[in-house]
């Protein structure tokens, strides 16, 4: 696997495929990635109210990593601030995207490095295969300080206009497919 920094693409040897869908595992943030988290006052009403984020709308094209979670290796990993929101969370998940497996479903707290959470959860070293996609710069660089491959999550509200971000981007959640194959 490569990453063309010049089109930001990463591009798989066709002959491998099969066998690298099999090794590649995609680990993807909810907030602000796959659930639309721009609502006014949304951190605050977040870690208060309840059912708050499963009421958030998913993003278009939200059906693709349903159907990319049909081979068991999608992943999510999403920060939360209390067991309230983890509840909430795991509703919009089951509703928006119920191939993804209940053990490949990872709640960790806000401001906790989500590359470690993942390698002492799976006792694995992330590596180049283990990509993350996520809205968020700070965690796409532990990542790869970690060893993974990082994907920005481009929306509205996360832009990478600043230039901090300078791996992959995708902005429509469709993209994911054509970069694994």
């Amino acid at each position: 696997m490569t990453i063309d920094n010049n089109n930001d693409i990463i591009i798989i040897d066709k002959e491998r495929k099969e066998e690298r869908e099999l090794m590649i595992k995609l680990f993807i943030d909810l907030d602000g990635t796959l659930a639309r988290f721009n609502v006014r006052n949304a951190l605050k009403r977040f870690d208060n109210e309840k059912g708050f984020f499963s009421k958030l709308l998913a993003y278009k094209g939200i059906e693709t990593i349903n159907q990319l979670a049909l081979n068991g290796n999608v992943f999510i990993i999403s920060a939360s601030p209390n067991e309230q929101a983890d509840n909430d969370k795991l509703v919009w998940l089951s509703k928006y995207l119920p191939n993804v497996k209940q053990e490949n479903i990872t709640l960790c707290r806000l401001g906790q490095c989500k590359a470690n959470v993942i390698q002492e959860k799976y006792q694995m070293s992330i590596n180049e295969e283990c990509l993350l996609l996520d809205d968020y710069t700070k965690n796409l660089i532990e990542w790869e300080n970690f060893g993974g491959k990082g994907i920005k999550r481009l929306t509205s509200i996360s832009d990478n206009s600043r230039g901090l971000w300078k791996g992959a981007t995708v902005k429509c959640l469709t993209e994911i497919a054509e970069i694994l194959g």
